[in-house]
């Protein structure tokens, strides 16, 4: 329900004195001035107009100023309705004076798929890919807003209990595509969606240009999946076997970095020689950036990691680059070549139930194995928790524990003296 007042800045004085427009929306009021002064003698705050008197004989100009601002700001509002937007306060401020000055145009606020592709641009600046919006994310949207038959608003976001949110949570986790062809999403990849919606409804907030809601009904979900990490025996089978090829030769490299160093693809893959001083590598992660003072870290180099370094930095290797996708999938196929092939039983929730697939080990391996292996590796070594953190940027020793990937025959294998 909205409301346009009008009430005098002050009531008791007896000279002019401005009369305010007051605008009620969504819980929230708003006060513009209008330029407009009266005496309060002639003002009839009842009906919220200057009353018609001989003596006052600006009364009829005055009134169709206010009703023509009245209109105005009913028009201004509409259209942020319209386009499934409630604006913030400064933002219908705005619009409205804008208006008032121009009261034939009246400003369109943007749709919510211009807001969209807005934000695609900006995340493009900023992570270089952005397949996980420009891509997944729009494609799911896109059917929902064909099922529904309507296009997506903002205020469609909003509702809980059967609205949009669940019908989009329906769609994914019974009827969505997934990579094997089949009906059903995963919880994991279902909760990736809503994560990365609510990544940009945060971001069309921070741009002031409508009142935050909400985004608890959106729910994100996650089951803990058992990724795996590689054993030193894996490690060792990598670097022995023999590559022709010289980019398959690299990117086994760049693995056995990240295995050692533990930092994220988009981070081993920029390590140069002015990273290394005094026997260690020092880096600035790119996630961090920005959101920490001094995100620094300085990471021990070992003697698998000097060597590995050291064949990275010849010149063969120097001008060489690969993108995710294919650092994924030529890792597979090298790991396959080095016999990682033992089985791996792997619990899923798809469609609502709870399937068992068996992969070999090789086929689950990508640039993210790096960063459990190191984790992991590092704590059956004996390295407390705490240090690891240090490295791996965990906050809490509750979800790094969650991180970990401990094989049950080596979590035995260390822990056997207290069962004595």
């Amino acid at each position: 329900m909205t409301k346009v007042n009008f009430y005098l800045r002050n009531k008791s004085v007896k000279k002019r004195t401005m009369i305010n427009l007051i605008f009620i929306y969504e819980n929230q009021k708003i006060k513009i001035p209008t330029g407009i002064s009266v005496y309060p003698k002639y003002w009839n705050g009842k009906i919220q107009r200057v009353r018609e008197l001989i003596e006052f004989p600006e009364h009829s100009e005055i009134n169709d100023r206010i009703e023509t601002y009245r209109m105005i700001m009913t028009e201004v509002y509409k259209e942020f309705w319209n386009a499934g937007i409630i604006p913030d306060e400064e933002t219908l401020k705005k619009n409205f004076i804008a208006a008032k000055d121009n009261p034939i145009k009246i400003i369109k606020p943007n749709s919510f798929w211009e807001y969209f592709e807005e934000f695609i641009v900006y995340k493009k600046n900023q992570l270089g890919d952005i397949r996980d919006y420009d891509n997944s994310l729009r494609k799911h949207l896109k059917k929902i807003e064909n099922i529904l038959g309507k296009p997506i608003t903002f205020l469609m976001l909003k509702e809980k209990n059967g609205g949009f949110i669940d019908q989009m949570d329906h769609y994914l986790t019974y009827e969505a595509i997934n990579a094997k062809g089949e009906k059903g999403l995963s919880a994991n990849t279902v909760g990736k969606q809503f994560k990365n919606l609510k990544v940009f409804l945060n971001w069309y907030f921070d741009k002031d240009m409508s009142t935050a809601f909400s985004l608890k009904h959106m729910v994100t979900k996650t089951e803990e999946v058992d990724n795996i990490y590689l054993t030193e025996s894996d490690l060792e089978k990598i670097e022995s076997i023999s590559l022709e090829d010289l980019q398959d030769s690299f990117i086994r490299y760049l693995f056995i970095v990240g295995c050692e160093t533990g930092l994220r693809f988009s981070d081993f893959t920029r390590i140069k020689k002015e990273n290394i001083k005094n026997g260690n590598l020092y880096f600035r992660p790119k996630k961090t950036e920005g959101r920490v003072l001094n995100n620094q870290v300085v990471i021990p180099i070992s003697s698998r990691l000097k060597k590995t370094l050291g064949i990275l930095f010849a010149s063969k290797h120097e001008d060489r680059c690969c993108e995710l996708t294919e650092f994924n999938k030529t890792i597979r196929k090298i790991c396959e070549k080095a016999k990682i092939d033992e089985d791996v039983l792997i619990l899923k929730k798809i469609a609502g139930k709870t399937t068992e697939h068996i992969y070999k080990k090789y086929e689950l391996v990508s640039s993210h194995t790096c960063r459990r292996t190191f984790c992991t590796l590092k704590y059956l070594a004996g390295m407390p928790a705490q240090a690891i953190m240090k490295f791996s940027g965990h906050k809490t020793e509750r979800a790094f524990m969650k991180y970990l990937k401990l094989d049950a025959e080596l979590v035995a294998r260390k822990y056997v003296d207290f069962f004595k």
